[in-house]
């Protein structure tokens, strides 16, 4: 478009391109004479000069470039890019700024280009309305935007009234919805939790009402077609420029509504009721405190339409065991041992989830030391692999000693700081008297040593 700007005698006036400088051919006013070509002077009649200029307008973003294709891409190309550029920036994907103009315009393109005879009159007039308008009225350019929900059903698997659980149709022409998903919670103890179990829970769903079929109306009644809607299921109304489809607020999208005097009275018209019931829930072995197990299709059914029942999850909370401590498929559990075990070994009784098991001590072991059993854990979820089974040693001491277990231990005690031990002297011609009668090398090699752990093999004995 070019505008026309003419200096009169001071006075500046204004003419519309197309009246004034269309080819040069229907000047607006008698005598005048305006060439296309800027800073042209001529001279009317009157005698007075004009002075003339041409400013381009700027045109609007070609629809070409805005769905990213060739002017002379095919429908499919062109379709193909739609879907992709719809899918990014429709609204409900994209929270950016811009991303709802962007989607605009976008659906405004391929409005345009998807239709032959609109593309044709958009290539050559730059306009899709040959008369240079954009369709005369609030929404232009949207006509085809009531394809919308099979477009968006495609992207999202429902229609523009689908999102967040609605699909596609229901009763009477309605929208499809999805069930809601329901929890529920059960108590097993610690050795349920490794070896598995099988426990009933109760649960309130909402379910279809049997006398009625939920279909909400009485026996023999039949449900009459939404005036509203006129059987559709849905309510256009504008926003923004463009046209949107949602559930007619009348029959709740499903085309259809039911006199007072024929709704069904169990349900009382809603064609839904809750139920209690109880259903039983298979607890894998290895589950652990706070994991849900989901039963599928156990949940409510759609309060509206027909579509999928929700799922049931079911938390497990486990017990504590008084023995065991459980860290994911390891089992820990605390050893005492008496000293006397510690210093010279041995072995002990130990509990595991499969029973009793002995467990040999090496001799010297200290406190906090840590033995593992291998695979006797939990099992692993969805696997046959065990954990293993920890053992945290613990050194038990004697709170009272006899009087020879006291001497023992002093001596033990002299011996290991390097001090002569109390009783060598007395002990001394003893030996030698040994040593002379010839009563074993044993005594000779052994000394001490020896009798320090026959001593502590017969206070173990004791004990």
């Amino acid at each position: 478009m070019y505008s026309s700007r003419l200096a009169i005698g001071g006075r500046a006036c204004l003419r519309s391109a197309p009246a004034c400088i269309a080819k040069a051919q229907r000047p607006s006013t008698p005598g005048c004479i305006h060439r296309l070509a800027a800073g042209s002077r001529k001279d009317c009649k009157s005698g007075a000069k004009r002075l003339f200029h041409t400013t381009r307008v700027s045109r609007a973003e070609d629809f070409y470039d805005i769905l990213g294709v060739k002017r002379g891409a095919s429908q499919s190309e062109i379709k193909k890019a739609y879907y992709q550029l719809a899918k990014k920036y429709h609204p409900d994907a994209n929270k950016e700024a811009g991303a709802k103009d962007r989607f605009i315009k976008i659906q405004e393109a391929y409005d345009t280009l998807s239709d032959e005879s609109k593309r044709k009159s958009y290539d050559q007039f730059g306009t899709a309305d040959p008369t240079g308008g954009m369709g005369g009225g609030p929404g232009a350019g949207f006509s085809g935007f009531g394809n919308m929900e099979d477009i968006l059903s495609q992207m999202f698997g429902g229609g523009m009234g689908g999102m967040g659980g609605m699909g596609g149709r229901g009763r009477g022409g309605g929208f499809m919805s999805v069930g809601e998903d329901i929890d529920a919670s059960v108590t097993i103890s610690f050795m349920e939790a490794v070896n598995g179990a099988r426990k009933s829970v109760t649960i309130t769903p909402v379910v279809k009402c049997e006398p009625c079929g939920g279909q909400g109306a009485r026996k023999g009644a039949r449900r009459q077609t939404c005036k509203t809607c006129r059987g559709t299921g849905q309510a256009m109304f504008q926003m923004g420029g463009f046209h949107v489809q949602q559930p007619c607020p009348e029959c709740s999208g499903e085309g259809s509504t039911i006199s007072a005097k024929d709704r069904c009275s169990s349900c009382q018209g809603r064609g839904r009721v809750r139920e209690r019931k109880s259903v039983q829930v298979d607890i894998p072995p290895g589950c652990d405190n706070g994991m849900r197990v989901k039963l599928q299709g156990m949940g409510d059914v759609p309060l509206e339409g027909e579509g999928p029942s929700g799922d049931l999850y079911v938390r497990v909370r486990v017990m504590p065991s008084k023995v065991f401590r459980r860290k994911g498929s390891d089992i820990y559990y605390d050893v005492e041992l008496p000293f006397t075990t510690a210093i010279l070994g041995g072995s002990v009784q130990v509990p595991t989830v499969d029973g009793d098991v002995e467990v040999k001590i090496s001799p010297g072991v200290q406190p906090g030391d840590e033995l593992r059993l291998r695979a006797k854990g939990v099992r692993k979820l969805q696997s046959s692999l065990r954990g293993d089974q920890y053992l945290n040693l613990k050194v038990r001491l004697p709170k009272s000693l006899t009087a020879e277990q006291q001497r023992l231990i002093e001596q033990f005690a002299a011996l290991a700081s390097g001090a002569p031990p109390p009783s060598k002297a007395a002990e001394a011609p003893g030996e030698a008297a040994g040593e002379a009668a010839g009563e074993g090398s044993s005594e000779k090699s052994g000394g001490f040593f020896s009798r320090i752990k026959r001593d502590f093999e017969k206070f173990k004995h004791d004990k």
